[in-house]
C-alpha cells in the first residue's frame, strides 16, 4: 500500500501508511495572521501515533495543537521543556522506528530571528528535518530551512522519493519584521534535485499573511533550470496517494 499525504497547509501534513497515522508539524489553532481558517481537528487530528515537529515557531509546534492530539512527539531536544506530552529529543543522524515505518532525522538551518543568525540552533540543534520511509517510499520534509553545506552533508547518503521542501524564501524586509525566512523557489529545486527527489512539493507558501509566494514559482524554476524532477502543488485537504 503506498503512503497516503494530505497536506493541511503551510508545513503541517497528515500522513498514512501501512495502517499509522503521522503528523508533521500540526497547526490547528486559529492566529490573527492565518489567511483561512485551521483544519478540523476531527478527522486530521484523531487515531494519531506519533507526531513530529521540526522546530518551535507557532505554526510548527503548536502547544494547542498537540494537547487536543495526545500523541508521543517526536522533537528536536532542547524542546523537551515545550511539550507537555510523551517526549522523544532528536537530533541530526538518529533514525528511529516509527509506526508504519522509520525516521531519519537530518538537518536543517534556520533562525528563531533573524538577528540571531541563520544556523542548526545550537549542540543539540533546535532545527531538523526528516525522512520518512514508509512503504519502499522515502519523503523528506525539510523543516523550515535554508541550503548550505551543512544541510547537503547530512542528506549525503540518503535515498529521497518525494522532498517537502519551503519556498517562501527570506527577504530584507520581511526579516525587519522578524520573520525569519526559507529557501526560495530555485534553492528548493536545486535542493530536491541534489538528494535525488523525483518529487518536489513546496510547502510554506500559503498560511500568514505577509509571508508567502507562489507556488508555481517552483515549477517555473524547474522548467528553467531543466531540473530532473516533477514539481507538484497540493490542494490542502486532499489526499494525494504517492505513486
Amino acid at each position: 500500500m503506498t503512503p497516503v499525504l494530505t497536506w493541511l497547509g503551510q508545513s503541517s501534513f497528515l500522513v498514512e501508511a501501512a495502517g499509522a497515522r503521522l503528523l508533521i508539524d500540526p497547526f490547528f489553532s486559529e492566529h490573527e495572521n492565518r489567511r483561512f481558517p485551521p483544519p478540523p481537528l476531527d478527522p486530521y487530528g484523531q487515531r494519531i501515533d506519533r507526531v513530529l515537529v521540526t522546530h518551535e515557531h507557532l505554526d510548527h509546534l503548536d502547544p494547542e495543537s498537540l494537547a487536543a492530539i495526545g500523541a508521543e512527539v517526536i522533537a528536536p531536544a532542547p524542546l523537551r521543556d515545550m511539550v507537555e506530552q510523551p517526549f522523544h529529543g532528536v537530533r541530526p543522524g538518529d533514525r528511529l522506528t516509527i509506526p508504519g515505518g522509520t525516521v531519519r532525522v537530518v538537518r536543517a538551518v534556520h533562525a528563531l530571528h533573524p538577528a540571531d543568525g541563520y544556523s542548526q540552533g545550537g549542540d543539540p540543534p533546535r532545527f531538523v528535518g526528516y525522512v520518512l520511509e514508509l512503504d519502499g517510499v522515502a519523503i523528506y520534509h525539510g523543516g523550515d530551512t535554508i541550503a548550505d553545506q551543512s544541510v547537503l552533508d547530512g542528506l549525503e547518503g540518503v535515498g529521497v522519493d518525494v522532498a517537502l521542501l519551503p519556498v517562501n524564501g527570506r527577504t530584507f524586509f520581511r526579516e525587519q519584521q522578524d520573520l525569519a525566512g526559507n529557501l526560495d523557489a530555485r534553492d528548493a529545486v536545486a535542493l530536491a534535485a541534489h538528494c535525488g527527489a523525483r518529487i518536489l512539493v513546496p510547502i510554506h507558501w500559503d498560511l500568514m499573511e505577509g509571508n508567502t509566494e507562489r507556488a508555481g514559482a517552483a515549477a517555473d524554476a524547474a522548467a528553467e533550470t531543466g531540473a530532473p524532477l516533477h514539481v507538484m502543488t497540493l490542494s490542502r485537504e486532499r489526499p494525494w496517494a504517492v505513486a
